[in-house]
């Protein structure tokens, strides 16, 4: 029988989280917030009174709980930093202005540029005028031999236009720029040559600087052993937390096959080190009360060691206070509850960050574990296997099913898709990265004190790793390994998660009333799923999208889409752009046509020739520098789309055509647009820039 009683820190999280979301959503303070606080207080301090008189005994545990709904909120408003007065956003001037900055994490090199995060110190139009403030931006460096050379803790100085990340430009596109809120910056800058200056070295932090240090020296060690690109890869991402050399190939084979959390060091690798030295200090046979504290200090510290010199990552670092949790437990012959010790991890986690709520790693870290705690033991009871090796991989199928259950909804959410063959991933690659982990750290041991044996154990480690990546590499050739184009909004992912929790509750209960609860939640799942059926069956619509110094526009009529797009385009670019309008549109496959193309296409109702489309009763002139124009006729369309810059006149166009609006895509140069603007404004005109107004989207119905 579920008794609330029995999980405190559980109660506890859900209003904290109440309080830091109630933040996000209204992100405002008022001093009226901390006299309600200081209100509450009283009740708390005549405790025992009030507990005395069981009558009264709600008014204690209502007063805690309002209280910590508004720790959570005011820490939630505090911790976002552009709510300071001295946040350098309030100070931004259109000049080009001087910034003094710290180096708050390892740069990574991308390309042509840089990128580094920075801590705001000063700021100001001239060198007279700096004055202290604080927030962070992200800056993009060009590349050279001195920018490659800035390390975390350089105190930096630069000269630039602080930009404020803009919102999403294509619909249903990756939100980059919320992705960064949630890690407080909200500006970036691209610095020229001779633009920066590095002031002093080795501000940092003491404790993460030493550990970015020795995960570059731990790199160099991999880098030595692991002499192939991909192995190296996952090599370093697995022991290390490394992620920044994963070739789109190997992360694309792991993330389709369910594998990407190998490559994520989360709680699976920090508990397979807190194993591994559990396991060597049980043979030192020493039962004093000093060996007893000793044990759990080195324990944790290499815990925390491991979860530092990984990059500290959500999950790692939930993973680190979970254990940390367990392992002091362990020592004092105290059993807490699985789902206490979680929640207690959490709890003090988002009173340190509360932006964490809305990290993806985090939310799937924290269900993941949930799902194989309660769902683990129950699934395995359905099956009794006798042969201890069969028993075995059928207790590593049942942890991959329970925390695939309590993921699922999140997973549909944010990847659109479903590895098909998640459980069989999980019995090849949970055991082997055990094994490479282990290895992995001998290799860092052996390195420092035997390089001899240490080339041995890398020659090991290659080839386990070779072997965990060719698996991943078959098993994504499978038949119908990955179930892709699965879109719903997040409402749905809360009603499924309304599902999941009544089925708990019903099987824990066992009363009706809950499964009542989960078929009402799916119900209405189910009609969202049928509406957006009819809805995307019936849809009639036009998308030029926003994508730099290309153009590709889709027309969606039904479940059908029809692309014109640009011949020396990459492909995994228009993916990456309009994937996710494509998935909630419910598209199949897109026919793709050449813009450059002279024949003729005609696909059911849509029909395109030389530079001009048809779609239902929509026409659009596509104008680029080698469109015949017919200046005898005057040409009757709805839009025309000037892309690569051509050389015309806006006079010229409303001499040979008719038309409503005029579009400019993300391939024309921004002085020739602004051009153009002016030309319109003379002519009354209508325009639309997709560079600065985002893509043009259109519905026929």
């Amino acid at each position: 029988m579920f008794n609330w009683r029995e999980f405190p820190f559980v109660r506890l999280l859900l209003v904290l989280v109440a309080g830091i979301l109630t933040s996000f959503y209204f992100n405002f303070d008022h001093p009226i917030f901390i006299i309600i606080t200081l209100v509450l207080l009283l009740p708390i301090w005549l405790v025992k009174n009030i507990r005395g008189n069981f009558n009264n005994r709600w008014l204690f545990g209502a007063a805690g709980y309002f209280i910590l709904f508004l720790v959570g909120y005011h820490i939630a408003y505090l911790h976002a930093d552009r709510n300071s007065p001295a946040h350098f956003s309030h100070h931004i001037s259109k000049k080009e202005n001087i910034l003094f900055g710290e180096v708050n994490d390892a740069p990574i090199i991308k390309g042509n540029w840089v990128r580094v995060k920075l801590t705001v110190k000063a700021y100001g139009t001239t060198a007279d005028s700096l004055q202290k403030c604080d927030g962070n931006i992200l800056v993009y460096i060009a590349r050279d031999t001195s920018s490659e050379a800035i390390e975390y803790g350089d105190l930096l100085s630069f000269r630039g236009k602080p930009m404020e990340l803009g919102a999403p430009k294509n619909p249903h596109s990756f939100d980059y720029k919320r992705y960064l809120h949630f890690q407080n910056i909200h500006y970036q800058a691209f610095i020229k040559k001779g633009k920066w200056h590095v002031l002093e070295k080795g501000n940092g932090n003491v404790i993460f600087s030493r550990a970015i240090a020795l995960q570059e020296r731990f790199l160099n060690t991999l880098r030595k052993h692991l002499t192939n690109e991909k192995e190296l890869a996952v090599g370093s991402a697995l022991i290390l937390g490394y992620r920044n050399e994963i070739p789109e190939e190997l992360q694309t084979a792991y993330s389709q096959t369910g594998a990407m959390h190998v490559l994520a060091v989360s709680g699976l690798h920090v508990g397979i080190v807190f194993l591994i030295f559990n396991f060597f200090l049980k043979k030192i046979k020493i039962n004093t009360p000093v060996w007893r504290i000793a044990k759990v200090l080195i324990v944790l510290a290499v815990i925390w060691a491991f979860a530092l010199v990984t990059g500290a990552s959500p999950s790692v670092m939930r993973a680190a206070v979970m254990f940390s949790f367990l392992n002091i437990g362990l020592a004092f012959q105290r059993y807490a509850s699985i789902y206490n010790t979680l929640a207690a991890s959490a709890f003090f986690m988002l009173l340190f960050n509360p932006y964490l709520i809305a990290s993806v790693g985090f939310q799937l870290s924290y269900l993941a574990v949930f799902g194989i705690v309660y769902f683990q033991p129950k699934i395995a009871r359905l099956w009794k296997v006798k042969n201890k090796i069969a028993n075995y991989m059928w207790q590593l199928t049942c942890v991959s099913l329970a925390a695939q259950i309590m993921t699922l909804p999140l997973t549909f959410y944010y990847f659109n898709q479903l590895p098909v063959y998640f459980w069989l991933t999980g019995l090849i690659l949970v055991p082997l990265a055990g094994f490479e982990l282990g290895a992995g750290l001998a290799l860092l041991l052996f390195e420092a004190i035997c390089p001899p044996i240490a080339v041995w154990i890398g020659k090991l480690l290659y080839a386990m790793l070779w072997c965990g990546n060719e698996c991943v590499f078959l098993i994504q050739q499978l038949p119908a390994a990955v179930i892709e184009g699965i879109w719903f909004i997040g409402v749905v992912a809360l009603l499924l998660y309304v599902v999941i929790t009544s089925t708990m509750m019903a099987i824990s209960s066992r009363k009706y009333r809950w499964v009542i609860v989960a078929l009402g939640a799916f119900l209405f799942v189910s009609l969202n799923f049928a509406f957006t059926k009819i809805k995307n069956h019936q849809s009639q619509q036009m998308v030029i999208y926003n994508i730099y110094k290309h153009t590709t526009i889709d027309f969606f009529d039904g479940k059908n889409i029809y692309s014109l797009i640009d011949q020396n385009m990459d492909m995994k670019s228009i993916g990456f752009t309009t994937q996710g309008h494509r998935y909630a549109m419910g598209g199949k496959k897109a026919e793709n046509i050449f813009l450059e193309e002279t024949e003729t296409k005609v696909f059911g109702r849509f029909f395109y020739n030389n530079r001009f489309a048809q779609f239902h009763n929509l026409k659009l002139a596509i104008i680029d520098g080698t469109t015949n124009l017919n200046e005898h006729t005057k040409m009757k369309v709805d839009y025309i789309l000037l892309r690569n810059s051509p050389k015309i006149m806006i006079a010229e166009l409303v001499h040979i055509f008719n038309f409503k609006n005029l579009i400019f895509d993300a391939s024309n140069k921004k002085w020739q647009v602004k051009k153009w603007k002016t030309q319109c404004a003379e002519l009354d005109v209508a325009f639309y820039d997709i560079n600065e107004e985002g893509a043009f989207v259109l519905d026929l119905e």
